[in-house]
């Protein structure tokens, strides 16, 4: 074996070894996107695998070299899929991955596992690389766009979206080149130096691309956590008050109407006091999922504190809002909570508010508020609005 290309080799298994022992790391201890980690470990020991197994080849026949180290690198790149997969929460597919390993296997079984079929081997592993770097590309973009935006997806996607290309490349070079086994598919001659590089840089890149991936969902994690409310996973009363500040200015500048609709639950003392916290929460859950179920995704719903729900309606005046209100009450006391052998009825004071001239943020929630508290006043479970007395249900 060249010395030069032996060095390269042990610099590539010795990263993809450190690879797979920090995203075991990430998975175990640290309970950093455990899955995710666990499917990115695997892939670099199998990356490695592949690479050990490679450099085992002889002129003697072998299906454990020949074949199972070409199937290994496969399956590297397939569970590298399947983690960024499993760490953006995508719909999880795995017909494609398993359909072309078949095809790759049976590809492979059609020849002898020996040097006679490296040119064969070579063509049918550089296919299969690039398509499935071009699927690792695309599930990387659509996990990626929605946090950091177009212009860093495409970024951190460029490497893996290159490496299918070099594949493409290496496949046509194969296809048209005499002697290309030197250069282009044995790993342990002078000749292939080069492509040891481009092994060892794509080695590098597509962790670094997995990483830019972990760090990217848990600033996301992060975000859920200052924006969302933990118990019922609505938006928070912070998130509501930059919503809120947003669509004033709007309101400044383009008249863009937009209204309140703030609501309590009724009795929610007496279901904590009877049945417990636990079953407090349950109710709180379970009126989060009809309110929102009853909202267009426009609109936004929030826990504002306690058992107070608060709806920002964009776009709405009073008469919707108040149309919305009547909708959600209505919702919200058809649906009982039911509790071990207890059903508790459900059901909320609401009140209505627009934005006006002369309102303030703070005026507007407070109008909202005393519209609320002339709802409990007047029976509960009914709607009011600033500028009307209560609708009873």
């Amino acid at each position: 074996m060249d010395i030069q290309a032996e060095i390269l080799i042990e610099v590539i298994v010795l990263l993809t070894a450190a690879c797979a022992a920090a995203w075991a790391l990430l998975a175990g201890p640290l309970r950093i996107a455990p899955r995710a980690c666990r499917q990115y470990a695997v892939a670099n020991g199998l990356l490695m695998l592949g690479l050990i197994l490679n450099t085992l080849r002889t002129e003697e026949p072998s299906y454990l070299t020949w074949f199972g180290a070409d199937l290994s690198l496969i399956a590297g790149i397939i569970m590298m899929r399947f983690g960024t997969v499993l760490l953006f929460r995508l719909p999880m597919n795995y017909k494609p991955e398993l359909l072309l390993l078949a095809v790759v296997i049976f590809s492979m079984l059609m020849v002898p596992p020996s040097v006679a079929s490296e040119r064969y081997l070579g063509i049918v592993f550089s296919l299969a690389a690039a398509v499935l770097f071009v699927r690792l590309g695309i599930s990387t973009y659509r996990g990626l766009l929605p946090g950091v935006g177009r212009n860093i997806t495409l970024m951190l996607v460029m490497p893996l979206i290159l490496a299918a290309v070099l594949f493409l490349v290496r496949l046509g070079l194969i296809l048209t080149q005499d002697h290309a086994e030197a250069r282009f598919i044995s790993i342990h001659t002078a000749e292939a130096v080069p492509m040891l590089w481009f092994y060892l840089v794509l080695s590098v890149s597509i962790n670094v691309v997995a990483m830019g991936n972990a760090l990217t969902r848990l600033v996301q994690k992060i975000r859920v956590l200052a924006d969302r409310d933990m118990l019922t996973g609505l938006w928070n009363r912070r998130s509501a008050e930059l919503r809120l500040r947003e669509l004033y200015q709007r309101w400044q500048k383009g008249r863009e109407s937009f209204s309140l609709v703030l609501l309590d639950l009724d009795h929610f003392k007496k279901i904590n006091d009877k049945l417990g916290h636990q079953a407090g929460d349950a109710a709180l859950r379970q009126a989060a999922l009809i309110l929102g179920n009853s909202l267009r995704e426009t609109d936004m719903l929030c826990r504002f504190g306690g058992e107070e729900f608060l709806v920002i309606l964009p776009g709405a005046g009073i008469k919707q809002a108040h149309h919305v209100a009547e909708k959600l009450r209505e919702n919200l006391a058809a649906t009982a909570l039911r509790w071990d052998d207890d059903e508790v009825a459900l059901s909320a004071s609401f009140g209505c508010a627009a934005i006006a001239d002369g309102l303030s943020v703070s005026q507007l929630i407070s109008s909202a508020d005393h519209a609320m508290y002339q709802a409990k006043a007047g029976g509960r479970n009914c709607v009011v609005d600033s500028t009307a007395g209560p609708v009873q249900g």
